[in-house]
């Protein structure tokens, strides 16, 4: 652990002294910016930025605070796919995207929106698995990192700052290159291939740690891993273990030996059963916490003690009611604040039945609580 870092988010994260937490948020459905348009957000946003889920502008104007410096690993497909829609049915479309997903989908200048339909993935078989895996190799030049980023991470360390990479989650990918039927169906008829797939998206990322200078600190990985629902995991705790947890190993452990002391997970749903399967890989921060799928995070602290720290787990429903049920919902976390290892946020993106007023009502009450 490092103790010069200044940042709040590693500061609360690592149990170190602090003058509060950070103010933080987690972006918003489409819909919602345009609903707030209509209702008063000052802002004059383009097309493109009415669309977006993950607004820099937004967050600016409403005053969120950006932690530590990442460094941008090239883990991409090379070559993508060719995107191409294949049929046009209305507002919607059949399109084989850069991932090489065919699907159907919402264009993107209409109201409606929905996960997509998904129709056919990439890799069924070893064989597709073995022509995915070209596209994905160590020794591709656009893996290299570029040097104005090494030199960003360098200056950021030295000024106290949290560094940090994202790597895509071995469930994630191996579900963005099968889908979430096949490959729970190749976890049983295809072992041997899913340890290849896991043991090589691993090594990917790991090696991307591997070839910065020695000298560049990692003090955080972020892992998008999508894998859950309210009855769950899609994997149980032995699988996870068997299939899973060596991939986390390897990277993690790249990463420690930089430094790292901290890992995130963002996870929907309840993950429950497998925190303790992330925790053993120094994935130890739990986020978003969705309450409405049953996530307690107080009964998970005190499962799990402080070596689970914890982001995200304010309820939404609370919001679209506004009133004192903002105020009751804030207060049923001020424990986990004064614990520690706890920055608080909306459970995930902002939904558009949550009006403007409220959601400024909701800002208002939480920065009281913590002390901006």
């Amino acid at each position: 652990m490092r103790k010069d870092v200044k940042d709040r988010y590693y500061r609360v994260l690592t149990y170190q002294p602090v003058d509060r937490v950070p103010d933080v948020e987690f972006g918003y459905w489409p819909q919602t910016i345009r609903r707030w348009l209509k209702e008063g957000l000052p802002l004059d946003l383009s097309d493109d930025e009415r669309n977006q889920m993950f607004s820099a502008r937004l967050d600016a104007f409403f005053g969120f605070e950006p932690e530590g410096v990442g460094i941008d690993l090239r883990l991409g497909m090379s070559p993508p796919f060719k995107e191409e829609i294949l049929e046009r049915r209305g507002e919607s479309v059949i399109m084989r995207d850069s991932g090489g997903v065919v699907a159907e989908r919402y264009l993107n200048d209409v109201e409606a929106s929905s996960i997509p339909r998904f129709i056919r993935f990439p890799v069924e078989t070893p064989a597709d698995w073995a022509a995915m895996k070209e596209r994905f190799r160590f020794d591709d030049p656009t893996r290299e990192i570029p040097r104005d980023q090494v030199e960003a991470a360098r200056a950021g360390a030295r000024a106290g700052r949290m560094v940090s990479v994202f790597c895509c989650g071995p469930y994630g990918q191996l579900r963005n290159w099968m889908g979430t039927e096949r490959l729970s169906l190749a976890f049983y008829d295809y072992p041997a291939m899913v340890r290849d797939m896991v043991e090589h998206w691993a090594e990917l990322c790991a090696r991307q740690i591997e070839r910065l200078p020695e000298d560049i600190v990692i003090d955080h990985v972020a892992w998008w891993e999508d894998m859950a629902g309210k009855n769950g995991p899609l994997v149980g705790p032995k699988l996870f273990r068997e299939a899973l947890q060596p991939g986390y190993r390897r990277v993690m452990t790249a990463a420690q030996r930089r430094g790292c002391v901290l890992g995130i997970v963002d996870c929907d749903g309840n993950p429950h059963t497998i925190v303790p399967n992330w925790l053993e890989e120094g994935v130890n921060i739990m986020f978003p916490l969705e309450i409405g799928a049953g996530v307690d995070p107080a009964a998970w602290r005190r499962e799990f003690g402080r070596d689970l720290r914890l982001k995200g787990g304010i309820a939404k429903e609370p919001l679209v009611r506004g009133g004192k049920a903002i105020d009751r919902e804030l207060e049923r976390v001020r424990p986990l604040l004064e614990d520690g290892g706890y920055i608080p946020h909306l459970d995930h993106l902002v939904p558009p039945d949550i009006p403007y007023s409220h959601y400024c009502q909701y800002l208002d009450v939480k920065r009281k609580l913590i002390g901006k």
